[in-house]
């Protein structure tokens, strides 16, 4: 993927979506989260029980504006957002860098019908997310399905023109893993 942003969300595949979203993100997080109980014996050591269960939680916060960044975008839709053409494979598509109120608004839609899909979160360069061969070596990048958990926008004093954004998903395992295991 060739993306001066590199943190990408949208509401489907890269071809699929009519939602894309480039985010100017400061930290990205992932979390694994298992599960493992443990049970005490008389006079042994505990018996560590675990079910290979593992939860996957995605934060992204950064910087995100009041207003578009480009006034002269007059596409429908994406009226003042600064855009950027991203490429994946031979596929070309408009991402928007969205302001606050946009942003806001689409988290918002997504879960209102049962027909929306998840969100897509592209982190990184995916063309090998895992090494394959001596020449295709891992390239770090994923792509997760995920669900919004908890939306933030927060303002500071003095830097009323853009807020400090994070959002938290839960998702599925990347999707280059085998999701049955």
């Amino acid at each position: 993927m060739d993306a001066p942003l590199s943190v990408l969300l949208r509401n489907g595949t890269h071809t699929g979506a009519s939602i894309h979203m480039a985010l100017k993100a400061e930290q990205v997080a992932i979390s694994l989260n298992r599960t493992p109980s443990s049970s005490p014996l008389v006079a042994t050591s505990p018996l560590i029980i675990d079910m290979g269960s593992t939860a996957v939680s995605i934060t992204i916060s950064g910087i995100i504006d009041n207003i578009g960044g480009d006034p002269t975008n007059s596409t429908t839709n994406f009226w003042g957002m600064e855009k950027m053409a991203i490429t994946d494979g031979s596929t070309s598509k408009d991402y928007v860098i969205p302001y606050k109120n946009y942003l806001e608004e689409k988290i918002i839609q997504s879960g209102l019908s049962s027909d929306t899909p998840s969100w897509e979160i592209e982190i990184g360069d995916t063309t090998y997310p895992i090494a394959t061969s001596g020449s295709n070596l891992s390239t770090g990048g994923a792509v997760y399905q995920a669900a919004v958990v908890v939306a933030q926008f927060t303002q500071r004093p003095g830097e009323e023109d853009r807020w400090v954004f994070t959002i938290q998903f839960t998702s599925k395992w990347r999707k280059d893993m085998d999701q049955t295991l």
